[in-house]
Parts: structure tokens; sequence; C-alpha cells
């Protein structure tokens, strides 16, 4: 074994001249353990170690920066004459290996092999030219490639996980429930939105059947989106409000979901947790792609996929994604066009130190759909159900133009093999124009509408957010530790510029639009300028006990103000008003042998509530805490990670109606959400993927105004009791065609409750299908979802929403 020793660079002579070092590097005392194998012309040093293996998940790119970097994960020290990597490429690496089998994969096919010597060390050299040599059989341990993290997800099953803890931690580790749906099950189920991903993920349903402007959706039965401080990208808050536009998903490795409250390491949060979007990012394998799509409602589609290494020692790289649709929708004269461009670019000119630099740019060109009547839609009316495809804005006047980009970085530097410094920076800016016609109710003809107004409506948002935290591991004999201690910045502003117009009433059944609309209003309640900011210190200790114990604590401290004006007068209508909020978490895991582990944690959330009491003193956040229970199950190296949990969600500090004065409010209310959850995601054999998902959700309001007590005990609106889902795919590889795939799921949703009303929004099952078949280049997909075109509705929130009518989309994509 090699002493723990840093070598600094060197020259070594050689008889046919100076040989120049390829890599001198040396990893920590744990990467030491990685073993040396002898190849048959060196078979006097073989260490004691040499069946000890280690996952390696290296790219393909030129030979010289794949020894580098194999070098420094294996902790190996190897040299080498400079003008035998000159020119080569290798196909990198992937799997469990020893150092000698992984070695022998890197240098296939290039007539190079890698010798060791008596003091443990490599040489490399040419292959013997007899051309007799045979190199040692590989043999892999384990079928997972190693996972990254903020990297791809192979298969439809994730390993390891940063959302739950900011640490690259394996998901199994985690006392909190995490969803991950990496960009491999997007691609196969044809998923347009984050609301389309998380359709196959427990405990997820939506506030709107299909929104076009907004990610809004329910998580454990409370709301989730950019108002709540629950949609974040790359660890770091994104959007400011829900209007600054949906996220276009082809740009993302992965979806994740940490569920419950989850403030301690990500500040102001709604109490069901936060949506995690990780960017594609820079990668030194090369990376072609190009998708042509057609589909329903004059759907077209291109979209692109581009990386690699910039230079032949890998130390620069890029990645480049975009995507062009032009397409209708189901509801008439709302179009769901979309621009999206992705540059990035990585800079690494070593294994410690990285700089990531992400753009994005995105322009909507679509429309709000506003909701519907309950008769007519959920409940009987005379002249029947409401056509789905109604409009009940004003065709060219309603519309929703939104463009917004950001740009920031990612920087990462370990000092040494203890402790690694992250440090990130976001710049966020979003504009849109969103001039409408509302409606609202039904007048007692039952086929009008009751109220319909106008707006000119514009919106702009901005945000800085900022993330510096420093990782320290320490081993104390069986006990390991990583200790995080960070800090975070968010600064977001906001105007929203508003004019009223009165419009003329409209006919449900057969609607007459251009109907003259009234002189614009200044909106003095709506119009405004926000400015808030946050500022947030954290601390977490992640304590491993003889790889059996798992042990999770955190604290976090945060400030925040908020200002709001009049975007007209200039009065303030919230001057610098300040809440601050300390979040804690706990958690305990255990690991077994066997692949079980269950887990038991506390959490915490806040957000900050702007407003006074009676007595004039300012609100205080309301808060959320969460109780859980959970087991997972993942064999060693399966492609297997099965869930479950139960978990009591509690939001207090609700403001409702004051029971002594009701034109205040009181933060007396409380609301409880009750819930158990069961995943499933498995690789069956070589050919079957398996996804299935059940959560039962009783969400609930426990605590009302004095004034309203018959509230205590109503279901919250939208939140259904059941919700199931599974899906499977096949490939036909016992039947000699691997490369033909089809693919099957189904989802059902409980009755809901409306937001106002006594009726029962009814349950609903949908079935989705794909078909796709490779070859070489080329991959062509059908997905179609709900396939018997069933008509429903979606939700009753603020109105009634049907959900979207049979879909398909054909997928021509070329890789090379």
């Amino acid at each position: 074994m090699l002493a723990s020793t840093s070598f600094p660079s060197a020259k070594l002579s050689s008889p046919v001249g100076t040989l120049r070092p390829l890599v001198i590097a040396v990893a920590s005392a744990v990467l030491l353990l990685a073993p040396v194998v002898v190849t048959p012309y060196a078979q006097a040093a073989e260490p004691a170690a040499s069946s000890v293996t280690r996952s390696y998940s290296i790219p393909a790119g030129p030979l010289a920066g794949v020894l580098n970097r194999f070098a420094g994960e294996s902790g190996i020290f190897l040299s080498a004459d400079g003008s035998l990597t000159s020119g080569e490429r290798s196909a990198g690496v992937q799997g469990t290996l020893t150092v000698q089998q992984a070695l022998n994969k890197i240098l296939a096919g290039t007539g190079l092999e890698a010798v060791v010597q008596s003091n443990g060390s490599y040489v490399l050299r040419k292959l013997p030219s007899s051309g007799e040599v045979t190199l040692p059989l590989v043999h892999v341990s384990g079928s997972a490639d190693k996972e990254d993290a903020w990297g791809p997800v192979k298969g439809y099953v994730a390993k390891r996980t940063a959302s739950g803890t900011k640490t690259d931690t394996p998901i199994i580790e985690t006392p909190q429930s995490i969803t991950v749906i990496g960009a491999e099950e997007i691609e196969t189920l044809k998923s347009q939105s984050i609301q389309d991903a998380l359709g196959y993920a427990a405990g997820v349903s939506r506030f709107e059947a299909l929104s076009r402007v907004q990610d809004t959706i329910y998580l454990r039965g409370f709301q989730a989106q950019a108002s709540t401080g629950s949609i974040y990208r790359d660890g770091s808050k994104y959007t400011v409000n829900a209007f600054n536009g949906k996220q276009e998903i082809y740009g993302m490795e992965r979806i994740e979901l940490l569920k419950g409250a989850a403030s301690v390491l990500y500040g102001s949060a709604g109490p069901g947790g936060i949506i995690n979007m990780v960017s594609k990012r820079p990668t030194t394998t090369p990376l072609r792609e190009l998708n042509v799509e057609l589909g329903s409602f004059n759907r077209k589609q291109i979209s692109g996929d581009f990386g690699g290494a910039l230079d032949d020692d890998g130390v620069w790289s890029y990645r480049l994604t975009f995507l062009e649709r032009r397409s209708d929708t189901f509801i008439d004269y709302v179009a769901d066009d979309r621009t999206f461009i992705a540059p990035a670019i990585k800079w690494q000119p070593n294994a410690a130190t990285s700089l990531t630099l992400l753009t994005d740019y995105q322009k909507d060109k679509t429309n709000y759909v506003y909701w519907l009547p309950a008769q007519g839609t959920v409940l009987p009316n005379v002249f029947g159900p409401i056509p789905r495809n109604r409009f009940t804005g004003e065709p060219g006047y309603s519309k929703f133009d939104a463009s917004r980009y950001s740009i920031g970085y990612l920087f990462e530097h370990a000092f040494n093999d203890q402790l690694k410094l992250r440090n990130s920076l976001r710049y966020f800016h979003s504009t849109s124009d969103f001039p409408q016609v509302w409606v609202s109710g039904l007048a007692a003809d039952q086929r009008t509408t009751a109220f319909r107004g106008g707006t000119l409506r514009w919106e702009r948002s901005s945000s800085v957010v900022s993330d510096t935290s420093l990782e320290y591991q320490l081993n104390h004999g069986n006990v390991k530790q990583t200790l995080l201690l960070g800090m975070d910045y968010t600064r977001q502003k906001n105007q929203s510029k508003r004019y009223d117009r009165t419009a003329g009433s409209l006919d449900y059944y057969n609607p007459v639009y251009g109907g003259a609309l009234g002189t614009p209003t200044p909106d003095n309640w709506w119009s405004y300028n926000s400015d808030s900011r946050q500022l947030g210190v954290y601390a977490q200790d992640q304590i491993k006990i003889v790889d059996k114990w798992v042990v999770l604590l955190g604290g976090r401290y945060d400030q925040v103000s908020y200002d709001q004006s009049n975007l007209f007068t200039g009065a303030k209508d919230i001057d610098k008003e300040k809440n601050h909020a300390f979040t804690g978490r706990a958690g305990l895991v255990y690991l077994a042998d066997n692949g079980l582990a269950p887990f038991i944690s506390f959490s915490e959330s806040f957000e900050p509530t702007t407003g006074r009491d009676r007595l004039g003193k300012r609100f205080d956040p309301s808060t959320g805490k969460q109780y859980e229970i959970g087991l997972r199950y993942q064999p060693k190296d399966s492609d297997t990670l099965i869930s479950a949990a139960i978990y009591e969600l509690t939001k207090q500090n609700v403001s409702v109606a004051d029971p002594v004065n009701p034109t205040y409010e009181a933060q007396i209310g409380e609301i409880r959400s009750r819930g158990f959850e069961l995943e499933a995601r498995t690789r069956i054999g070589r050919n079957t993927n398996l996804i299935a998902a059940y959560g039962y959700t009783d969400a609930r309001t426990t605590k009302a105004s004095p004034l309203q007590p018959s509230q205590v005990g109503q279901r919250s609106p939208g939140i259904p009791y059941n919700q199931f889902s599974i899906w499977a795919d096949y490939s036909f590889g016992n039947f000699g065609l691997p490369t033909l795939k089809v693919g099957g799921g189904m989802r059902y949703q409980d009755e809901t409750k409306p937001n106002v009303g006594t009726f029962e929004v009814p349950s609903f099952t949908l079935f989705d299908a794909m078909v796709s078949y490779t070859a070489g280049p080329w991959r062509f997909a059908l997905n179609i979802n709900n396939l018997t075109d069933k008509t429903y509705i979606g939700s009753c929130t603020t109105g009634c929403f049907y959900g979207e009518p049979r879909k398909v989309i054909s997928t021509a994509t070329y890789r090379w």
C-alpha cells in the first residue's frame, strides 16, 4: 500500500529521453485502499488489497485526461512518456472494478498497458510487439455505474441526491422522503412539464388540471410554487412568482422532490416540500442529439442536446440544450409556443477545482385558461356539459407572452481530502405581457357568465441568489462525520402593473367574441412594487456510525425583510417588515445488511407572513412541523428502491378572521396533513422497468376562527384521499429485439373537494402508452397520454378545470 503522501510534479530520466509524468496524484487515505493488480509482466509486486474494488464512472475522452481523472479517483501514482498518450483517445471506464481491471478498460485499443512497480506505482508502456499477449479477463462487480448526485440517473432508480442534505449522499441514508425523476424517465414517458413528470410520484396533486403559465402543485396537501418559495434550480430559489412561466424540463437532468418541511437548508418554503430542478451540465463525453416531434393539436417541435470536451485534456467542456416549439392546445385560441436555449461551459483544471457557468433563455407565447362553473362541468346543466375546448377570453386580446433568462455559476474547490468549498450565484430576470378577459360564475340562465371583466397586466421580476458552504469530513475510527456550514442570500423583486376594464357577458355554449372592452382604469389594489431579502445561516452534521447508523442533525437561522409600495402612488403598503425564524431537523437511519433502511425524522419550515393584527403587532411567520417514519429497501448493487413512509405535517400560525374584530386577521388557524406513501422503482431482469406509487393524504383544517367553527374538520380543497399510479415498460431482448420497447401506465385520483361548495369532484383514471424502436443512431417513439380520451375534471380549486384529452406525440431522435 502506498503511503498517504502527495507527490510534487517531477521528471523521471529514461534511456530514451525525459519522461513527462502523466499523472502524479494521491487521494485520501480512504481512496488509497483502492487495489493494484499485477499484470502477467509484473508478478512480483502485487499488493495485498488486489481484490478490493471501487466504482468508477469516467466518460470517454482524450486518453491523457481520462488517465488523469482515474489517477485522482483511485489514488494511484502513474507515470508515462507523454508521447505515448499524444493523440490517443479512451472509451473511459464504468463499473465496480479493481485498479488493474479499470486500467485495462481505459487502455483497451490503445496498444498500451499499465504495469505495476515494486513500490505500488504504475508505469505506462507499449504492449509487447509479439501480439500474443491477452489482457486479463475483466469481471465487473455489480450492475450499476457510479452515480453523481448532480449527474444523470441511469434508468429510473436514482441512488444519490444532494437535495436532502446539500452534500452528495445516498438516498437510502437520508432520513426524509425524496423522489428523483431522471432525464431518461422524462424522455421515455414524454413528460411535458413538472406536473407531467410527477404524475407517477406519490403525494403529488395538481392545483389546476393543466396550466400553461405556472408551475403549481400540491405536495402532501400544501401548495408548492414560486410564491411559497418551493421552486428551486440547482439548489437555489429560481422563479419569483407563479407567473414567471413554466420551466422547460428538456433542459433538466433531474427533478427532485424533497417532501415535507425543508427550511433547514433552504429557508422560507411551503411545508409540503421543495422541488429542485437540476440543470443539464457540461460533460467531457461526446453528446450529440437532435429530436423532431409531431403531435396532436398541430404540434411541431425540434430540440437538441450537445456536449463534449473543448480541448484534448478535457479541462474545458460544454453543454448546449435548445428547443423550438409551435403548437396549439385542446383549448380554442390557446397556443403552446416556446423557444428555449441553455448554453453551459465548465472549467476543471484538476480534480479538486471546477467552475461551471450555467445560462438559459426562454420565451413563451400561450394563454391562461380561466376556470369554468361547476354547473356544466361537475354538476348537471340543462344545456348539457360545457365543451372542454371552450375559451372564455377574447381572441387577439388575451395572451401570455413571457420571456426570461438567468445566468449563474457553480464553483467547487477541494482544499484537501477533508475540506471542500462550494459557492453558487445566479441572476434571474422575467417579464410578461399578460392582458386577460376573466370570467366568474354562471348566471341564472345557466348558460352565460355571471361576471366578466378585463385587465391589462405586466409583470416584471428579478432575483439574485447565492449559496456558500464548507463541507468537512472527519473519521474517528468507526465514526464518520460530514459537517456542513453555509450561508445563503436571496433578493427578489417583483413589479405588477394592472389596469381594469369592463367586458360584456359570454355565452359558455355559443360564444360570440369581439365585444368592446371598457376604458382601462388603474388597479391600485393589485399594482405594486415589492422587494424582499432573505439571509440564512445553516449548519448540518451527518454522522455515520459503524456503517450501520446514520444520524442527521441540522439547524438554521433566517432573517427576512419585505417592502411593498403602490405602483401608481408610491405609498408604502409594507415598510421594511422583518421576520426571523429558527428551523431545525433531526433524523436517524439504520442500514441493515439485507438492504432495509428504516428511518425516523423531524423537520421544520417557515413562510414569512405580512400584515399586523388588531393590536398593531406584526404577524409571525407561519410554521410547518413534520414527523415522519419510513422504511426503504435497496439491495446492494441492485436497480431497486422501494420506499414507504407515514407522516404528520402541520402548518401553524395560519391567518384567519379575528374573532374580536373580523376586519382584522389573527394567527390562530392550523392545517394538518396526515398520510402514507409508498413508491417502488425497480428494474426486473434485463428488460423490464417498473414504477409504482400510492399516496393517502388526509389534509384538513384543525383550527379555525371561532367565527367560522364549521371550517374545523373540513378537508383541504383539491387534495384527494387516494392516488395510485403504475408504469411498466419492456424491451424485447428475450425475443431478439432488444431495441424494441413498449410501455404503459395508469394514474388514478380519488374524489376531491372544491374551494367553494359542498359537491365532490369525481375521481378519474387515465391510461398512458408508448412504443419505441432504436436502429443504430436513430430512435423512433410514439407516446399517447390519456389513451382512452377520457373527459374529466382535474380540479375545482379557484374554479373547475378540464383535464387534457388524448394527446399523441411522435418523436424521431438521432444521436451520433
